[in-house]
């Protein structure tokens, strides 16, 4: 009995990574496009997002709304709640940080979550 129930375990965790690694392939194709545009305007102008389901419930910035909206459409944002701030100034890293320009001297930037803060950095 032992062996099954590991067994088990050990086919769960294999089709869970498959599906987090296939879950990138999206954003890693738009990444690669946006590098092999011709003129540099494109390519700034335009950035990966995430797997809709990163955002889920999530206040996002005007920039990363407008990303969303273009890749996943306006009917899927409202089916996983999620929302758009007026501006870049919101919570970040599941409200343990704060999107700013500029963090202040007791914090440290998050690079992991700033990608929800559009221009700013997430302070934590």
């Amino acid at each position: 009995m032992i062996g099954v129930s590991k067994m088990n375990t050990q086919g769960f965790y294999c089709v869970f990574y498959i599906l987090l690694l296939t879950m990138t392939v999206p954003s890693l194709c738009a990444h690669e496009a946006l590098e092999d545009a011709p003129d540099r305007e494109k390519r700034d102008m335009g950035f990966a997002v995430a797997p809709i389901a990163v955002y889920a419930g999530a206040a996002v910035s005007p920039w990363v709304w407008a990303a969303l909206v273009a890749a996943y459409g306006l009917a899927a944002l409202h089916k996983y709640h999620v929302s758009r701030t007026s501006s870049d100034n919101h919570s970040c890293a599941n409200n343990r940080g704060w999107c700013r320009k500029k963090c202040w001297d007791h914090e440290r930037i998050d690079r992991y979550h700033s990608d929800v803060c559009g221009k700013y950095y997430c302070c934590r």
